[in-house]
């Protein structure tokens, strides 16, 4: 096959090829964020029964599934920018499909904006239930450091109360 009938075939498919490897990397995309949604799902359950190796486990796993997603993004990316022209949105990538391919995309960005709200709203309660479970430790310390103050000197905030500065006790002194 000689050149220019290589870039003839590969123009004709070029549409067709671009949006089965876009609706893979959306593929890839709305996986990683399902398991971004599990994971924001067992941090809440952890926090709950404040499991720190859970957390620790849980912690890493997020980390590397964001990275995931950040070279996919990447890879996204490239693949619109080796087209050769600026293209903003989704919606003008679309432009350029057919019916069937746009439909299916359009489905895919659909379920994975779905997604990723979803994740948004459970990392949303993972910090409330974060900040939450922090306030919880704050007051307990309080709490402790009030019940090792034995001469009252300390207040539950863990400072010296003005009126208490006068401590009663005895020292017994023989020789």
């Amino acid at each position: 096959m000689n050149t220019s009938s290589a870039m003839m075939n590969n123009t004709s498919t070029r549409g067709s090829v671009d949006a089965d490897r876009l609706d893979a990397i959306l593929a890839q995309l709305e996986d990683e964020h399902g398991v971004l949604l599990g994971l924001a799902q067992e941090h809440k359950e952890a926090l709950t029964h404040a499991d720190v190796q859970s957390l620790q486990r849980i912690t890493m796993r997020t980390s590397e599934t964001l990275m995931r997603i950040a070279r996919i993004e990447q890879e996204r990316q490239a693949m619109i920018a080796r087209r050769g022209e600026p293209i903003d949105t989704l919606d003008e990538l679309l432009k350029r499909f057919g019916d069937d391919e746009r439909s299916k995309i359009n489905e895919r960005r659909t379920r994975l904006r779905e997604l990723i709200q979803r994740v948004r709203d459970e990392q949303q309660a993972v910090k409330q239930a974060s900040e939450q479970l922090a306030m919880h430790m704050k007051g307990l310390m309080k709490q402790v450091s009030a019940s090792l103050s034995h001469a009252g000197t300390y207040s539950r905030g863990g400072a010296v109360e003005a009126g208490r500065t006068q401590v009663m006790s005895g020292l017994d002194t023989v020789s």
